[in-house]
């Protein structure tokens, strides 16, 4: 009998923080997404409150309530962003009048000759930061370094890089197709 009560309770709560705060949350998601967006926005953050209700302090729910919808805000545009760059990118691409595929194949298979060419350090360091995007701190992080150590490890990479990748054309390089196999599948 007490689990209704508080459930009860629970509902009363959640239905009194919602009347007297959820014009405010929708109207500050509002002032930063579309209208629909907004909306749903505001679903998530009530969700949240109701999952959450029993660690809302009393009088403290305007503030928590922005919180969250500050922080869902905030994903919901690194989504979005994301998703945006990423078809800028890809249109971008398509879009290159200048560049027909065979060139452009052609650049990747010399990429990958002269990463081939490299030493397994070199390789990593590059791919890190230029083919899996992270940060040089993130990178770091990942190798076990610090910031400055893999700054001077991918200037030496990126020189070593060049002056294998400007030596030769790859036809002339020609390198087997056993050491490019491994690198390609990590690449696509």
């Amino acid at each position: 009998m007490q689990d209704d009560q508080g459930a009860a309770a629970d509902r009363q709560r959640l239905t009194e923080v919602f009347r007297r705060h959820g014009d405010a949350v929708l109207a500050y998601t509002s002032a930063r997404l579309d209208r629909e967006d907004a909306q749903d926005l505001v679903a998530e953050v009530f969700t949240v409150a109701w999952r959450r209700l029993r660690s809302i302090r009393e009088g403290q729910e305007r503030p928590w309530l922005f919180g969250v919808a500050r922080r869902l805000m905030m994903q919901h545009q690194r989504t979005r962003g994301t998703a945006a760059a990423l078809r800028d990118r890809l249109r971008a691409y398509a879009d290159r009048d200048d560049d027909p595929l065979g060139q452009v194949a052609a650049q990747r298979v010399d990429v990958l000759a002269a990463l081939a060419a490299l030493n397994e350090g070199d390789r990593e360091v590059l791919l890190l930061r230029y083919w899996y995007d992270f940060s040089g701190r993130d990178a770091a992080s990942v190798l076990g370094c610090s910031p400055a150590a893999f700054a001077v490890r991918l200037h030496r990479a990126h020189r070593r890089f060049k002056a294998v990748h400007d030596e030769k054309p790859v036809a002339q390089q020609s390198p087997s197709a056993a050491s490019l196999t491994a690198y390609m599948r990590g690449l696509q």
